[in-house]
Protein backbone atom coordinates (compact mmCIF):
# COMPACT_ATOMS: atom_id res chain seq x y z
CA UNK A 1 0.00 0.00 0.00
CA UNK A 2 2.92 2.38 0.51
CA UNK A 3 3.66 2.46 -3.22
CA UNK A 4 -0.03 2.97 -3.91
CA UNK A 5 -0.22 5.92 -1.50
CA UNK A 6 2.75 7.57 -3.20
CA UNK A 7 1.32 6.95 -6.68
CA UNK A 8 -2.20 8.15 -5.92
CA UNK A 9 -0.94 10.97 -3.69
CA UNK A 10 1.31 12.49 -6.35
CA UNK A 11 -1.43 12.14 -8.98
CA UNK A 12 -4.05 13.82 -6.81
CA UNK A 13 -1.71 16.59 -5.65
CA UNK A 14 -1.06 17.46 -9.31
CA UNK A 15 -4.78 17.34 -10.07
CA UNK A 16 -5.64 19.67 -7.16
CA UNK A 17 -3.04 22.17 -8.40
CA UNK A 18 -4.50 22.39 -11.91
CA UNK A 19 -7.51 24.64 -11.23
CA UNK A 20 -5.46 27.34 -9.48
CA UNK A 21 -2.33 27.12 -11.63
CA UNK A 22 -4.05 27.11 -15.02
CA UNK A 23 -6.43 29.96 -14.14
CA UNK A 24 -3.49 32.10 -13.01
CA UNK A 25 -1.57 31.15 -16.17
CA UNK A 26 -4.49 32.21 -18.39
CA UNK A 27 -4.89 35.51 -16.51
CA UNK A 28 -1.16 36.23 -16.68
CA UNK A 29 -1.14 35.78 -20.46
CA UNK A 30 -4.36 37.53 -21.45
CA UNK A 31 -5.80 39.17 -18.32
CA UNK A 32 -9.12 37.72 -19.50
CA UNK A 33 -11.52 36.25 -16.93
CA UNK A 34 -13.49 34.84 -19.87
CA UNK A 35 -10.51 32.75 -20.98
CA UNK A 36 -9.78 31.55 -17.44
CA UNK A 37 -13.41 30.47 -17.08
CA UNK A 38 -13.25 28.68 -20.42
CA UNK A 39 -10.10 26.83 -19.32
CA UNK A 40 -11.74 25.58 -16.11
CA UNK A 41 -14.86 24.53 -18.02
CA UNK A 42 -12.69 22.71 -20.55
CA UNK A 43 -10.95 20.88 -17.72
CA UNK A 44 -14.09 19.77 -15.86
CA UNK A 45 -16.69 19.06 -18.57
CA UNK A 46 -14.97 16.16 -20.43
CA UNK A 47 -14.71 14.11 -17.24
CA UNK A 48 -18.50 13.90 -17.08
CA UNK A 49 -18.46 11.67 -20.15
CA UNK A 50 -15.03 10.07 -19.83
CA UNK A 51 -15.67 8.55 -16.39
CA UNK A 52 -18.05 5.71 -17.37
CA UNK A 53 -16.03 4.89 -20.50
CA UNK A 54 -12.62 4.86 -18.84
CA UNK A 55 -13.98 3.01 -15.82
CA UNK A 56 -15.48 0.26 -17.98
CA UNK A 57 -12.18 -0.03 -19.82
CA UNK A 58 -10.24 -0.17 -16.53
CA UNK A 59 -12.45 -3.03 -15.32
CA UNK A 60 -11.78 -4.99 -18.51
CA UNK A 61 -8.06 -4.48 -19.01
CA UNK A 62 -5.61 -7.02 -17.62
CA UNK A 63 -3.07 -4.22 -17.14
CA UNK A 64 -4.77 -1.62 -14.91
CA UNK A 65 -1.41 -0.33 -13.71
CA UNK A 66 -0.38 0.51 -17.26
CA UNK A 67 -3.73 2.21 -17.86
CA UNK A 68 -3.40 4.42 -14.78
CA UNK A 69 0.25 5.22 -15.50
CA UNK A 70 -0.59 6.19 -19.08
CA UNK A 71 -3.37 8.41 -17.73
CA UNK A 72 -0.81 10.31 -15.63
CA UNK A 73 1.63 10.60 -18.54
CA UNK A 74 -1.13 12.20 -20.64
CA UNK A 75 -1.84 14.74 -17.88
CA UNK A 76 1.88 15.46 -17.60
CA UNK A 77 2.20 16.02 -21.34
CA UNK A 78 -0.80 18.36 -21.41
CA UNK A 79 0.52 20.36 -18.45
CA UNK A 80 3.87 20.83 -20.15
CA UNK A 81 2.07 21.77 -23.38
CA UNK A 82 0.22 24.52 -21.49
CA UNK A 83 3.54 26.03 -20.39
CA UNK A 84 4.47 26.75 -24.00
CA UNK A 85 1.02 27.02 -25.64
CA UNK A 86 -0.47 30.29 -26.79
CA UNK A 87 -3.64 31.46 -25.03
CA UNK A 88 -6.27 29.80 -27.29
CA UNK A 89 -4.47 26.44 -27.13
CA UNK A 90 -4.70 26.47 -23.34
CA UNK A 91 -8.37 25.52 -23.71
CA UNK A 92 -7.53 22.57 -25.97
CA UNK A 93 -4.81 21.27 -23.65
CA UNK A 94 -7.09 21.70 -20.62
CA UNK A 95 -9.82 19.71 -22.41
CA UNK A 96 -7.49 16.77 -23.06
CA UNK A 97 -6.18 16.95 -19.49
CA UNK A 98 -9.76 16.92 -18.17
CA UNK A 99 -10.42 13.55 -19.78
CA UNK A 100 -7.94 12.05 -17.31
CA UNK A 101 -9.65 13.43 -14.19
CA UNK A 102 -11.92 10.46 -13.24
CA UNK A 103 -9.02 7.99 -13.41
CA UNK A 104 -6.95 10.13 -11.05
CA UNK A 105 -9.63 9.86 -8.37
CA UNK A 106 -11.93 6.87 -8.92
CA UNK A 107 -9.50 4.85 -11.01
CA UNK A 108 -6.85 4.66 -8.31
CA UNK A 109 -9.48 4.04 -5.63
CA UNK A 110 -10.78 1.00 -7.50
CA UNK A 111 -7.41 -0.72 -6.95
CA UNK A 112 -7.55 -0.50 -3.14
CA UNK A 113 -9.49 -3.79 -2.55
CA UNK A 114 -6.96 -5.65 -4.71
CA UNK A 115 -3.95 -4.25 -2.84
CA UNK A 116 -5.06 -3.98 0.79
CA UNK A 117 -4.88 -6.60 3.50
CA UNK A 118 -6.83 -4.34 5.89
CA UNK A 119 -9.50 -2.80 3.65
CA UNK A 120 -11.13 -0.38 6.17
CA UNK A 121 -7.72 1.05 7.13
CA UNK A 122 -6.62 1.32 3.50
CA UNK A 123 -9.89 3.02 2.54
CA UNK A 124 -9.49 5.67 5.26
CA UNK A 125 -5.89 6.25 4.15
CA UNK A 126 -7.08 6.66 0.57
CA UNK A 127 -9.70 9.20 1.65
CA UNK A 128 -7.07 11.07 3.66
CA UNK A 129 -5.04 11.41 0.48
CA UNK A 130 -7.89 13.35 -1.11
CA UNK A 131 -8.04 15.75 1.84
CA UNK A 132 -4.28 16.26 2.07
CA UNK A 133 -4.09 16.90 -1.67
CA UNK A 134 -6.99 19.34 -1.42
CA UNK A 135 -5.03 21.29 1.20
CA UNK A 136 -1.62 21.12 -0.40
CA UNK A 137 -2.46 21.39 -4.11
CA UNK A 138 -4.03 24.87 -4.25
CA UNK A 139 -1.57 26.18 -1.65
CA UNK A 140 1.44 24.89 -3.60
CA UNK A 141 0.08 26.31 -6.86
CA UNK A 142 -0.51 29.72 -5.26
CA UNK A 143 2.95 29.82 -3.64
CA UNK A 144 4.75 28.83 -6.84
CA UNK A 145 2.73 31.30 -8.91
CA UNK A 146 3.55 34.12 -6.50
CA UNK A 147 7.18 33.26 -5.84
CA UNK A 148 8.07 32.32 -9.44
CA UNK A 149 5.29 32.42 -12.07
CA UNK A 150 2.09 30.58 -13.04
CA UNK A 151 4.06 28.85 -15.81
CA UNK A 152 6.37 27.34 -13.17
CA UNK A 153 3.33 26.14 -11.20
CA UNK A 154 1.91 24.42 -14.30
CA UNK A 155 5.33 22.89 -15.02
CA UNK A 156 5.34 21.43 -11.50
CA UNK A 157 1.89 19.93 -12.24
CA UNK A 158 3.50 18.17 -15.18
CA UNK A 159 6.46 17.00 -13.08
CA UNK A 160 4.23 15.65 -10.30
CA UNK A 161 2.01 13.84 -12.82
CA UNK A 162 5.08 12.30 -14.41
CA UNK A 163 6.41 11.22 -11.01
CA UNK A 164 3.01 9.77 -10.11
CA UNK A 165 2.92 7.82 -13.37
CA UNK A 166 6.41 6.42 -12.80
CA UNK A 167 5.49 5.39 -9.24
CA UNK A 168 2.34 3.76 -10.59
CA UNK A 169 4.38 1.53 -12.89
CA UNK A 170 5.98 -0.05 -9.79
CA UNK A 171 2.64 -1.28 -8.40
CA UNK A 172 1.98 -5.01 -8.42
CA UNK A 173 -1.76 -5.47 -8.78
CA UNK A 174 -3.26 -8.96 -9.11
CA UNK A 175 -4.87 -9.25 -12.56
CA UNK A 176 -8.57 -9.86 -13.04
CA UNK A 177 -9.31 -13.55 -13.64
CA UNK A 178 -9.73 -14.28 -17.35
CA UNK A 179 -13.40 -14.09 -18.31
CA UNK A 180 -15.51 -13.51 -21.37
CA UNK A 181 -16.14 -9.79 -21.67
CA UNK A 182 -19.22 -8.28 -23.28
CA UNK A 183 -18.84 -5.32 -25.60
CA UNK A 184 -17.66 -2.08 -24.03
CA UNK A 185 -21.08 -0.54 -24.58
CA UNK A 186 -22.78 -3.44 -22.81
CA UNK A 187 -20.29 -3.21 -19.95
CA UNK A 188 -21.04 0.50 -19.54
CA UNK A 189 -24.78 -0.19 -19.48
CA UNK A 190 -24.28 -2.92 -16.89
CA UNK A 191 -22.23 -0.65 -14.62
CA UNK A 192 -24.68 2.24 -14.85
CA UNK A 193 -27.60 -0.12 -14.24
CA UNK A 194 -25.86 -1.52 -11.16
CA UNK A 195 -25.28 2.00 -9.82
CA UNK A 196 -28.91 2.94 -10.41
CA UNK A 197 -30.57 -0.25 -9.13
CA UNK A 198 -28.55 -1.09 -6.00
CA UNK A 199 -30.46 0.83 -3.28
CA UNK A 200 -27.71 1.55 -0.72
CA UNK A 201 -25.19 2.43 -3.42
CA UNK A 202 -27.77 4.53 -5.24
CA UNK A 203 -28.63 6.39 -2.03
CA UNK A 204 -25.00 7.14 -1.15
CA UNK A 205 -24.37 8.34 -4.71
CA UNK A 206 -27.44 10.61 -4.76
CA UNK A 207 -26.49 12.19 -1.43
CA UNK A 208 -22.84 12.74 -2.30
CA UNK A 209 -23.52 14.06 -5.82
CA UNK A 210 -26.25 16.52 -4.81
CA UNK A 211 -24.26 17.60 -1.78
CA UNK A 212 -21.14 18.22 -3.87
CA UNK A 213 -23.18 20.13 -6.43
CA UNK A 214 -24.37 22.38 -3.63
CA UNK A 215 -20.75 23.01 -2.64
CA UNK A 216 -20.24 24.36 -6.16
CA UNK A 217 -22.48 27.28 -5.17
CA UNK A 218 -20.41 27.81 -2.03
CA UNK A 219 -17.27 28.24 -4.14
CA UNK A 220 -18.80 31.22 -5.94
CA UNK A 221 -20.44 32.74 -2.85
CA UNK A 222 -17.59 32.48 -0.34
CA UNK A 223 -15.26 35.14 -1.86
CA UNK A 224 -18.12 37.67 -1.91
CA UNK A 225 -19.06 36.76 1.65
CA UNK A 226 -15.49 37.48 2.75
CA UNK A 227 -15.78 40.86 1.08
CA UNK A 228 -18.86 41.58 3.18
CA UNK A 229 -16.80 40.72 6.27
CA UNK A 230 -14.13 43.20 5.17
CA UNK A 231 -11.61 40.46 4.33
CA UNK A 232 -9.61 40.21 1.11
CA UNK A 233 -11.15 37.72 -1.31
CA UNK A 234 -7.73 36.07 -1.66
CA UNK A 235 -8.24 34.67 1.85
CA UNK A 236 -10.79 32.22 0.43
CA UNK A 237 -8.08 29.57 0.21
CA UNK A 238 -7.48 29.83 3.96
CA UNK A 239 -11.14 29.02 4.63
CA UNK A 240 -11.00 25.96 2.38
CA UNK A 241 -7.75 24.86 4.00
CA UNK A 242 -9.34 25.19 7.46
CA UNK A 243 -12.20 22.99 6.30
CA UNK A 244 -9.84 20.33 4.97
CA UNK A 245 -7.92 20.39 8.25
CA UNK A 246 -11.22 19.62 10.00
CA UNK A 247 -11.81 16.76 7.55
CA UNK A 248 -8.42 15.23 8.27
CA UNK A 249 -8.91 15.53 12.04
CA UNK A 250 -12.34 13.93 11.78
CA UNK A 251 -11.17 10.98 9.70
CA UNK A 252 -8.26 10.31 12.05
CA UNK A 253 -10.63 10.42 15.02
CA UNK A 254 -13.35 8.06 13.74
CA UNK A 255 -11.78 5.86 11.08
CA UNK A 256 -11.54 2.82 13.39
CA UNK A 257 -15.23 3.11 14.27
CA UNK A 258 -16.57 3.63 10.74
CA UNK A 259 -16.67 -0.10 9.84
CA UNK A 260 -19.27 -0.61 12.59
CA UNK A 261 -21.91 1.39 10.69
CA UNK A 262 -23.50 0.97 7.28
CA UNK A 263 -21.58 3.31 4.96
CA UNK A 264 -24.64 4.82 3.29
CA UNK A 265 -26.04 5.84 6.67
CA UNK A 266 -22.74 7.51 7.52
CA UNK A 267 -23.02 9.46 4.25
CA UNK A 268 -26.56 10.64 5.02
CA UNK A 269 -25.66 11.65 8.58
CA UNK A 270 -22.45 13.51 7.76
CA UNK A 271 -23.96 15.35 4.79
CA UNK A 272 -26.83 16.54 7.01
CA UNK A 273 -24.44 17.60 9.78
CA UNK A 274 -22.34 19.46 7.22
CA UNK A 275 -25.43 21.38 6.14
CA UNK A 276 -26.29 22.22 9.75
CA UNK A 277 -22.84 23.70 10.35
CA UNK A 278 -22.90 25.67 7.09
CA UNK A 279 -26.13 27.34 8.24
CA UNK A 280 -24.05 29.04 10.95
CA UNK A 281 -21.65 30.70 8.50
CA UNK A 282 -23.82 33.72 7.58
CA UNK A 283 -24.44 34.47 11.26
CA UNK A 284 -20.86 35.40 12.10
CA UNK A 285 -19.41 38.82 11.35
CA UNK A 286 -15.79 37.98 12.24
CA UNK A 287 -13.28 36.17 10.06
CA UNK A 288 -11.58 34.18 12.89
CA UNK A 289 -15.00 32.85 13.95
CA UNK A 290 -15.68 31.86 10.33
CA UNK A 291 -12.40 29.92 10.26
CA UNK A 292 -13.48 28.07 13.40
CA UNK A 293 -16.81 27.24 11.80
CA UNK A 294 -14.96 26.05 8.68
CA UNK A 295 -12.97 23.60 10.82
CA UNK A 296 -16.24 22.45 12.42
CA UNK A 297 -17.84 21.98 9.00
CA UNK A 298 -14.83 19.98 7.88
CA UNK A 299 -15.13 17.73 10.92
CA UNK A 300 -18.79 17.11 10.11
CA UNK A 301 -18.01 16.36 6.47
CA UNK A 302 -14.80 14.38 7.03
CA UNK A 303 -16.15 10.78 7.05
CA UNK A 304 -18.35 11.37 3.97
CA UNK A 305 -15.73 10.46 1.39
CA UNK A 306 -14.48 7.40 3.28
CA UNK A 307 -18.06 6.16 3.66
CA UNK A 308 -18.82 6.81 -0.03
CA UNK A 309 -15.78 4.81 -1.12
CA UNK A 310 -16.70 2.03 1.32
CA UNK A 311 -20.25 1.90 -0.09
CA UNK A 312 -18.86 1.45 -3.61
CA UNK A 313 -16.58 -1.35 -2.42
CA UNK A 314 -19.22 -3.14 -0.33
CA UNK A 315 -22.07 -3.08 -2.83
CA UNK A 316 -20.19 -3.50 -6.13
CA UNK A 317 -18.70 -6.68 -7.59
CA UNK A 318 -15.00 -6.48 -8.40
CA UNK A 319 -15.58 -6.49 -12.14
CA UNK A 320 -17.59 -3.25 -11.98
CA UNK A 321 -15.74 -1.35 -9.25
CA UNK A 322 -13.56 0.70 -11.59
CA UNK A 323 -16.54 1.90 -13.61
CA UNK A 324 -18.70 2.63 -10.56
CA UNK A 325 -15.84 4.60 -8.96
CA UNK A 326 -15.04 6.70 -12.03
CA UNK A 327 -18.73 7.25 -12.83
CA UNK A 328 -19.31 8.49 -9.29
CA UNK A 329 -16.38 10.88 -9.70
CA UNK A 330 -17.77 12.11 -13.02
CA UNK A 331 -21.23 12.74 -11.58
CA UNK A 332 -19.75 14.73 -8.70
CA UNK A 333 -17.63 16.87 -11.03
CA UNK A 334 -20.64 17.53 -13.25
CA UNK A 335 -22.82 18.47 -10.29
CA UNK A 336 -20.09 20.75 -8.94
CA UNK A 337 -19.80 22.57 -12.27
CA UNK A 338 -23.58 23.01 -12.44
CA UNK A 339 -23.64 24.27 -8.87
CA UNK A 340 -20.88 26.78 -9.54
CA UNK A 341 -22.72 28.09 -12.60
CA UNK A 342 -26.01 28.28 -10.70
CA UNK A 343 -24.36 30.03 -7.78
CA UNK A 344 -22.86 32.63 -10.08
CA UNK A 345 -26.27 33.34 -11.58
CA UNK A 346 -27.95 33.59 -8.17
CA UNK A 347 -25.33 36.02 -6.88
CA UNK A 348 -26.41 38.59 -9.45
CA UNK A 349 -29.65 38.98 -7.50
CA UNK A 350 -29.05 37.44 -4.06
CA UNK A 351 -26.62 38.41 -1.30
CA UNK A 352 -23.88 35.85 -0.62
CA UNK A 353 -25.34 35.02 2.81
CA UNK A 354 -28.57 33.88 1.15
CA UNK A 355 -26.65 31.65 -1.27
CA UNK A 356 -24.67 30.10 1.60
CA UNK A 357 -27.92 29.36 3.40
CA UNK A 358 -29.17 27.74 0.20
CA UNK A 359 -26.02 25.60 0.17
CA UNK A 360 -26.82 24.50 3.74
CA UNK A 361 -30.37 23.62 2.73
CA UNK A 362 -28.96 21.76 -0.28
CA UNK A 363 -26.97 19.47 2.02
CA UNK A 364 -30.09 18.64 4.02
CA UNK A 365 -32.01 17.97 0.82
CA UNK A 366 -29.16 15.77 -0.43
CA UNK A 367 -29.21 13.70 2.76
CA UNK A 368 -33.00 13.33 2.60
CA UNK A 369 -33.08 12.35 -1.07
CA UNK A 370 -30.19 9.94 -0.54
CA UNK A 371 -31.99 8.23 2.34
CA UNK A 372 -35.14 7.97 0.22
CA UNK A 373 -33.18 6.55 -2.74
CA UNK A 374 -31.59 3.92 -0.50
CA UNK A 375 -34.92 2.33 0.31
CA UNK A 376 -35.62 -0.83 -1.69
CA UNK A 377 -38.56 -0.48 -4.00
CA UNK A 378 -41.49 -2.49 -2.74
CA UNK A 379 -43.12 -4.77 -5.24
CA UNK A 380 -46.80 -3.98 -5.76
CA UNK A 381 -48.86 -7.19 -5.58
CA UNK A 382 -50.93 -7.90 -8.64
CA UNK A 383 -54.67 -7.53 -8.20
CA UNK A 384 -56.50 -10.77 -9.07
Amino acid sequence: MVRYLWSAGLARLADEMVAVAVVLLALSRTDSPLLSGAVIAAYTVPSILSGPLLGAWLDRTRRPVSALAANQFVLSAMALAMVFASAPWLVVAAFVAGITLPMTSGGFTSLVPRLATDLPKATSQDALLFNVAAIGGPALAAVLSTAASPAVAVAVVGALSLAGGLCTTTLRVPPHPPTEHPSLRSAMRRGLRHLATTPPLRGATVASVIGYGSVGMLVTALPLHLGVLGVDENQTGIVWAAMEVGCVASILAVRRRLPRWRPERVVFTTVALYGATLALWPVTAHFPVLLGLAVLSGMAQGPTLTATITARQRYTPEGLLGQVSTTGASLKVGAFAAGAAGGGALLTAWPPTAVILLVAVGQLVAASLGAAAARPKQAVPATP
